[in-house]
């Protein structure tokens, strides 16, 4: 039976190829199967022969190319064998891309040179001594630090080096642009030249290294950047202990002369020697103080020491104001300590108080008890010592200055309030409680909010009837400082609203008080 396959088109009929569409008679026809699979074979055949012959074709190419490339070696360096050199290490002459006919006859042998055994000195073992130092002086100093750390031979001649005139002249060049620049910055090149110093110094003793350093300052002491020598010892005594940077001090104080300068200044009463001040007061705090403003514990240890190179709480006082206190300009127009600004003129202004009290208050607050510094830090007693001393010396301050001073940092109002609770002085105590709350209220912070920590910790640590005398004393102040401002004559009405209005911002206070006693 035909099928018929009706065409759309032209309505044929067309027949059906049954070995084309009737897939079920090709695999279900034995003899259709065996013509079948003799035919896949075939194909197959047909199709390895094709593939092989590319494959044999291919491969008997690349035959072909490396047999001739290694003829064409051959011949072209067969006549090296006799000098026996690799041709990794031949260099041909520039002749041989001119004529190229020539070029195999041309070629120049050049022998690089095997690399430098191991040395402690490296690959300037084959330098001349001369040379070597020359070279050193166009490597950027950060990186002979990195040399001097490779080996001892190479650290002592750095340390050679930085000892010669090349060396003095190279750091003079470059520090004396430099200024004000953060400390540990990697353009201070006094930063840099402390921490070579460092890394040159690593394999000597302890003295040796302040010997060397006191070498080093001396033979460059044309650099008068005090600020910028103080980076390059901070650099040197990096990472150093408490005790070891107190000997660091000591060895620094003896080689820039600067205990013969400080003896002299402190020998006499102030305003003897106001040059020979401001020499101190710049070489102390150049030396030791500038490079750790922001860090208060830094900055509390190295004043802790400057101020015990003095034996008594006056000179200590001195000592502070002569680093610490204001400026004034002399006759001949240079700066001076000023002994009496802030005994004689009252500073109202919150920003002058920040910019002529404020350094004292920071360096006091520095110093007050901190575990990291341990046996470096003041107790309350010291400081409230040391904050008499310098108040009252060699005149007693405003009350407002001092109020201010005490403001700026909270911290030491509780030590100036506290001493003089317990030992009976509940008048003084809260005539000065007063006036630091009348210095808020001008720089217009509210009090309350201020100082509140600072009374409870003062408060807890009184008993209960230091409490009730203080409380006691303070009511009785604001009434009699309420009442003297309503009967002055002449009435001065602007002074009265500010007692009031600094009566309604301690109230809280009052009241915190009152339930604390």
């Amino acid at each position: 039976m035909r099928r018929i396959l009706n065409s759309q088109t032209d309505n044929e009929q067309v027949p059906v190829l049954p070995h084309i569409y009737n897939i079920s008679r090709i695999s279900n026809d034995p003899v259709g199967s065996q013509l079948q699979s003799v035919s896949d074979r075939s194909e197959n055949t047909e199709t390895g022969q094709i593939t092989s012959f590319f494959t044999v074709r291919k491969r008997q190419t690349s035959e072909k190319g490396c047999c001739s490339l290694d003829g064409k070696k051959t011949k072209a360096y067969g006549t090296l064998d006799a000098i026996n050199i690799s041709s990794s290490r031949l260099v041909p002459c520039h002749r041989i891309f001119d004529d190229k006919e020539n070029a195999l006859e041309d070629v120049i042998v050049q022998v690089v040179p095997d690399a430098v055994s191991n040395s402690p000195l490296g690959i300037f073992q084959m330098l001349p001594p001369e040379l070597l130092y020359i070279m050193f002086d166009r490597i950027p100093v950060v990186q002979l630090k990195q040399l001097s750390l490779s080996s001892g031979t190479l650290n002592a001649k750095i340390r050679e080096y930085i000892t010669m005139v090349s060396a003095c002249r190279r750091f003079f060049a470059e520090t004396i642009a430099v200024y004000d620049v953060d400390f540990e910055s990697a353009q201070d090149p006094f930063y840099a030249w402390g921490m070579l110093l460092k890394a040159c110094a690593i394999a000597m003793s302890f003295h040796g290294s302040h010997v060397f350093l006191a070498k080093f300052f001396s033979k460059n002491r044309n650099v008068g950047n005090w600020s910028g020598w103080g980076r390059c010892f901070m650099a040197f005594c990096k990472g150093w202990t408490h005790s070891e940077c107190v000997e660091l001090f000591r060895t620094v104080m003896r080689f820039t002369g600067l205990n013969g300068i400080l003896n002299r200044a402190m020998s006499r009463k102030v305003k003897n020697y106001p040059h020979l001040e401001m020499e101190v007061r710049a070489r102390l705090r150049g030396f030791f103080l500038s490079h750790c403003e922001k860090n208060e514990e830094c900055y509390g240890f190295w004043n802790s020491i400057i101020l015990r190179t003095q034996k008594t709480i006056a000179q200590q006082g001195q000592l502070f104001m002569i680093l610490f206190g204001p400026l004034t300009l002399d006759e001949d127009n240079c700066e001076v300590i000023d002994w009496e600004l802030l005994s004689n003129t009252t500073i109202e202004d919150r920003r002058l108080c920040e910019e002529i009290i404020d350094p004292m208050s920071f360096s006091i607050h520095c110093m007050v008890t901190n575990e990291n510094l341990r046996g470096f830090a003041w107790s309350d007693y010291h400081i409230f010592n040391l904050i008499e001393e310098i108040t009252t010396a060699p005149h007693p301050w405003t009350l407002d200055n001092f109020a201010a001073l005490l403001a700026l940092r909270p911290k030491l109002i509780h030590i100036a309030l506290h001493a003089r609770i317990i030992h009976g002085h509940e008048e003084e105590a809260a005539h000065l409680f007063h006036a630091i709350n009348s210095v808020l209220h001008q720089w217009g912070i509210f009090s309350s909010s201020a100082v509140t920590g600072v009374l409870l910790k003062t408060f807890r640590a009184l008993s209960d009837i230091r409490r009730r005398l203080f409380l006691s004393s303070f009511l009785r102040t604001e009434s009699e400082l309420l009442s003297d401002a309503l009967m002055n004559e002449p009435f001065d009405r602007d002074y009265f609203y500010m007692e009031l209005a600094v009566g309604r911002a301690v109230s809280p206070l009052v009241t915190l008080m009152a339930s604390n006693v």
